[in-house]
């Protein structure tokens, strides 16, 4: 939340004055590696001792990589871009080992509201992590001054950033005790190349798996790019400041929350398959309506409903997959998973990047549409985004298309 959706892109933009593409091109290289990598890892998980020491490894890695991006001078871009895209590389590399912990803390459809629990408890991780930072950014919480601590900008959330989601990851090291499942010592990447070259071929003998990756790819690259560009939205198209930003940011969050909540406990009870094509549904409205809308209230409102779409499909997907596969292939599955989803991570903000280029009122097409509209200098520089947000809005429907024939998983009280 401070770093992908918050401070970096704007610091990038507003503050060094470089175009939004640096960012993009960043995270999309570091997704190029995810790529590559992260199905390799998920096989692995299924395969090691122990889960936990890889997460470590990973935590560790990202927390020093934004610890150094607080010291590099302005003018070293690149060494600023290299290091955002380490520490999203290590980011996102823990994540199978952390989803296949899943089952050592719940079984059944309990998972379910697990996972719904765990979803929520990020989003409180993420409001906490906006509030602890606004100091070393403005020196203030909302207006309120707090003594000996003076705000630096934008980098001044990178340092406090990685110290707590440090802390934050201890509890897991400390106290959840893993499942013991099959090792092997001789286990390599390539064997785990092998095994996810395998994981994709056997697809076929899990009905609606694969139709269900290619599905939750749109549904990523979607929501991933929503999530990059929602405060820079803000800033650019909708005029709000960076506290109404933060503000707004915690708003909806503090939605995620409960509709993580909810939707886990609901998803106990009813059909994951129905769950998610109601949450995607709703996304493509709630994308919709942000463009056509600008009264003040009603953003405020649909920030709110993104916010608990987001924590469901976050909360819905993951133990759908689970409920697919054999638990003893999770850790391959979930690397798949990973390749869906960080493909999608890749392709998504390049979308978004090369309808804003293109867009743009500087650019021979931009520049035609707006002279053709006669667009007011404002609404020039916003009709990019919101033309951006249209294209996302497309994207999920193309993948709640191809997700209609995916199988319902397995029948209540029989998991």
């Amino acid at each position: 939340m401070n770093i992908v959706s918050l401070y970096l892109k704007l610091y990038i933009i507003k503050d060094l004055g470089y175009p939004d593409r640096y960012f993009d091109l960043a995270y999309a290289a570091s997704m190029l590696v995810c790529l590559f990598f992260l199905p390799a890892l998920g096989a692995m998980s299924d395969h090691v001792s122990s889960r936990k020491i890889f997460l470590f490894i990973f935590t560790t890695v990202c927390c020093g990589s934004l610890i150094a991006m607080a010291v590099v001078p302005p003018s070293w871009i690149f060494v600023l871009l290299i290091l955002f895209a380490v520490a999203n590389f290590a980011y996102e590399a823990g994540l199978p080992f952390y989803n296949t912990l899943l089952y050592s803390v719940a079984e059944g459809l309990h998972a379910r509201y697990v996972s719904g629990v765990g979803v929520a408890m990020g989003y409180v991780g993420s409001i906490a992590g906006m509030v602890f930072v606004l100091p070393f950014v403005s020196g203030s919480i909302f207006g309120l001054k707090i003594p000996g601590i003076d705000g630096s900008g934008s980098t001044g959330a990178f340092v406090p950033t990685a110290v707590l989601f440090f802390v934050f990851a201890l509890p897991l090291f400390f106290f959840v005790r893993e499942h013991k499942h099959r090792t092997d010592r001789r286990f390599n990447l390539r064997k785990a190349y092998r095994e996810v070259w395998d994981g994709l071929h056997s697809t076929r003998k899990y009905p609606g798996v694969l139709r269900f990756l290619v599905a939750d790819y749109f549904f990523e690259d979607a929501a991933v790019t929503v999530i990059m560009n929602i405060g820079l939205y803000c800033s650019l198209v909708l005029g709000f400041t960076e506290s109404s930003i933060t503000l707004f940011l915690i708003v909806s969050t503090g939605s995620a929350v409960v509709g993580s909540w909810i939707i886990g406990k609901i998803s106990e009870r009813v059909s994951l398959k129905n769950m998610i094509t109601a949450i995607v549904s709703g996304w493509i409205v709630a994308l919709i309506l942000f463009v056509v809308l600008e009264n003040g209230t009603a953003i405020w409102i649909l920030g709110s409903a993104v916010g608990i779409l987001l924590g469901g499909l976050w909360t819905t997907t993951r133990p759908f997959l689970a409920e697919l596969v054999p638990h003893d292939e999770l850790g391959r599955f979930y690397g798949i998973f990973s390749l869906s989803g960080r493909s999608a991570a890749m392709v998504g903000p390049l979308v978004w990047t090369g309808v804003v280029y293109f867009l743009n009122a500087q650019n021979p097409i931009g520049k035609s549409i707006v002279s053709s509209l006669s667009l007011s200098p404002a609404a020039a520089q916003a009709m990019p985004y919101r033309v951006a947000i249209v294209t996302i809005a497309l994207l999920m429907a193309v993948g709640l298309f191809i997700f209609r024939k995916v199988p319902h998983t397995r029948k209540l009280g029989h998991v």
